[in-house]
């Protein structure tokens, strides 16, 4: 008669190929994550790169430009309030040059304070070319090159930049703990164990 061959399992021990359902979570649960993390992730840069201006089209060579152009406009803006004179009593022209100067000089808040100043010497030059008949350059000027910087934003070496990493951060932490969240409601897998 032949013998059998019979083949003894522990139960106590796992098999090496032996498929375990908690890794499946965890690979499901990360995969999610991900995905989670980088729709939130999208639509948080998208965001944050429109309200500072900043663009990945942007080189560095062209950021070292703007921030030239930057200094130099700042540096002029700023000299021809304190020119012009600031009188505590009223908010004038020479203010808002002081203002929209000292923001292109450091970088912050560039977008917002050129969208400020456009509409303010904006509203300026057109009433006085209603008023006098004449146009008035200190009001047109400083328009212009609220136009080009919002436009063109502050570039890469700037306040703006330093602000736009710290809240992309901060986003992209978010965003993950928000996708983990998301990521463990959604999978309601659980792993039976076996005694």
């Amino acid at each position: 008669m032949s013998s059998i061959n019979v083949i003894s399992i522990n139960p106590a021990q796992s098999a090496k190929s032996a498929l375990h359902p908690e890794v499946f979570e965890r690979i499901a649960r990360e995969y999610r994550v991900d995905r989670e993390m980088t729709k939130i992730n999208l639509s948080a840069k998208r965001s944050i790169n429109f309200a500072f201006g900043i663009s990945k089209r942007i080189s560095r060579s062209m950021s070292v430009k703007l921030l030239a152009a930057r200094a130099v406009a700042g540096v002029a803006m700023i000299s021809f309030a304190v020119y012009q004179g600031l009188s505590i009593a009223s908010f004038s022209m020479a203010w808002m040059m002081l203002i929209l100067g000292s923001s292109l000089l450091c970088g912050l808040f560039t977008r917002f304070t050129s969208l400020v100043s456009l509409a303010f010497f904006g509203y300026v030059g057109i009433m006085t070319a209603v008023t006098t008949a004449t146009p008035d350059f200190a009001a047109i000027i400083p328009a212009l090159i609220s136009i080009i910087f919002m436009v063109a934003g502050p570039g890469i070496y700037s306040m703006d930049q330093i602000m736009r990493r710290g809240m992309f951060r901060y986003a992209k932490q978010h965003a993950r703990s928000k996708a983990v969240k998301l990521a463990e409601n959604r999978l309601s897998y659980r792993a039976m164990r076996y005694l």
